[in-house]
């Protein structure tokens, strides 16, 4: 019954729907007059361009989609899964860095222990402070063990991951926040989960590298989450200064963020290991200080190495 009712209701929304379309196709259009606009006489400036509704650039699907289109929601920001034109900005950055690189000669100092940690499969954290993240790039190509590289959860922290991935490096999203944000960390960073991921990996005998000081700073102080990772792992901190002469400073960025130049001389000082007793907050505070004095020699030595006061 229901199933034949529904079948003479479809029969009648046809017949209607033929009905205005035979209609729409006997309109004469000879006789349709269209007013015509002298566009000689339009003057641009009474042209309100805040009305003009122009498309926006969506970086997430990499093409001009309408104002009113919903943003993607929920994107997972890995680096094989970002849009194009942010692929191709990595790309651009990885070349840059690739060309200093190969127009450079490279001094390494310190890296004996370091070496032999990575010889016994040992875990390592190596720590870098954030404004040297390009100068310590190419480092990648001097490491033994299988390194992952810690990066916010972002398409900043995106971009990264595929600027440093033909270097060696893997990558691990997540961050905490720093002190000078005052305020507790946001669970969307995902900063948790990247804790455990880094300590299944140093587990595994295998190498991490992150930035001592934690955005947005302060710059040049150590935050306590890679200290308390490697309290659990039982992993060496081994910290690394690195420097280019010349290089540009990069104004306006809380880390005080310098940019390698080509045709350069570069430095690597590695410092002695650190190792964590305990995890408990007097032990952590002090291994935060030795860190901080240690990371702090191995850049004014990289810096003396090529000539420069600090």
């Amino acid at each position: 019954m229901v199933r034949r009712q529904a079948e003479r209701a479809q029969k009648a929304a046809g017949k209607a729907a033929r009905k205005v379309a035979d209609k729409a196709r006997q309109v004469d259009l000879s006789k349709v007059k269209l007013s015509k606009v002298n566009l000689s006489k339009v003057d641009p400036r009474n042209i309100d361009l805040k009305n003009v509704d122009l498309p926006r650039f969506d970086w997430e699907r990499g093409r001009f989609v309408r104002k009113d289109e919903a943003r993607v929601v929920g994107h997972s920001f890995r680096a094989e899964e970002v849009s194009w034109p942010l692929r191709f900005v990595g790309w651009v950055v990885n070349r840059y860095i690739r060309f200093c690189e190969i127009t450079s000669t490279v001094t390494v100092a310190g890296d004996g222990p370091f070496v032999q940690l990575q010889a016994a499969g040992k875990p390592v954290i190596v720590l870098v402070w954030h404004g040297r993240n390009f100068q310590a790039i190419p480092m990648g190509r001097l490491l033994i063990s299988p390194i992952t590289a810690l990066t916010s959860r972002s398409r900043d922290g995106a971009v990264v991951a595929n600027i440093i991935r033909p270097f060696g490096f893997n990558a691990i999203q997540g961050s905490g926040t720093g002190k000078a944000a005052k305020k507790k960390t946001n669970p969307k960073k995902r900063g948790a989960q990247a804790f455990r991921g880094m300590l299944k990996h140093l587990k595994n005998g295998e190498m991490v590298l992150a930035t001592a000081d934690v955005p947005p700073g302060p710059v040049f102080e150590t935050g306590p989450g890679m200290v308390k990772l490697a309290a659990k792992s039982g992993a060496a901190i081994v910290v690394v200064g690195a420097s280019y002469s010349p290089e540009l400073p990069l104004p306006g960025t809380w880390d005080k963020s310098k940019l390698p130049l080509p045709f350069a001389s570069r430095t690597l000082v590695f410092g002695d290991p650190l190792y964590v007793e305990s995890a408990d907050d007097e032990h952590i505070d002090a291994a935060c200080q030795s860190v901080n004095d240690t990371l702090n020699q191995a850049q004014r030595e990289a810096e003396a190495m090529l000539g420069r006061k600090t």
